[in-house]
């Protein structure tokens, strides 16, 4: 019996005493690991298709066709990093324009938050395989319907 209290006792310490340990150790680790549905998300995506609600999907945005590279390029790349930063580099002609800011990826939702912008992008995504991803972009507290983008992964 003394011996059986003397456990519970021990285990009791141990139960106040090692998890403040524990969290110590985590927090010298640094960034905490991804979970897999974020992990899919990092890397490099180009925008290839776009649609409005009860539209077709085309391969531009509102007539104008996604080009690349060259004088006519029109296009958006997003690159997410690990450290949960992300890059937005639009090209349209000769002229390229860069924005960062901070991603957050939870179940389908994805959430942009750009340097310098009052209000949070909010989008939903699913991906269609390892290297492509629909998007729909929602516009919180406006009448504007949202966007459909198909990216596929360039890096």
């Amino acid at each position: 019996m003394k011996r059986m209290l003397g456990l519970l006792a021990l285990g009791y310490c141990l139960s106040l005493f090692l998890p403040p340990l524990y969290a110590l150790d985590e927090k010298k680790a640094g960034q905490p690991a991804l979970d897999p549905a974020t992990t899919r998300l990092v890397g490099v995506w180009e925008i290839v298709q776009t649609k409005a609600p009860g539209h077709p999907y085309t391969a531009g945005y509102k007539g104008r066709p996604f080009v690349s590279k060259g004088p006519h390029a029109f296009t958006l790349f997003l690159e997410y990093n690990k450290d949960g930063t992300f890059r937005r580099l639009t090209r349209v002609g000769p002229k390229e324009t860069a924005q960062n800011g901070t991603w957050v990826f939870s179940g389908h939702e994805l959430r942009h938050h750009r340097a310098g912008a009052r209000e949070e992008e909010v989008m939903y995504v699913r991906f269609d395989g390892a290297d492509a991803y629909t998007s729909t972009e929602v516009y919180e507290g406006t009448s504007d319907p949202g966007l459909f983008a198909q990216f596929k992964r360039v890096k």
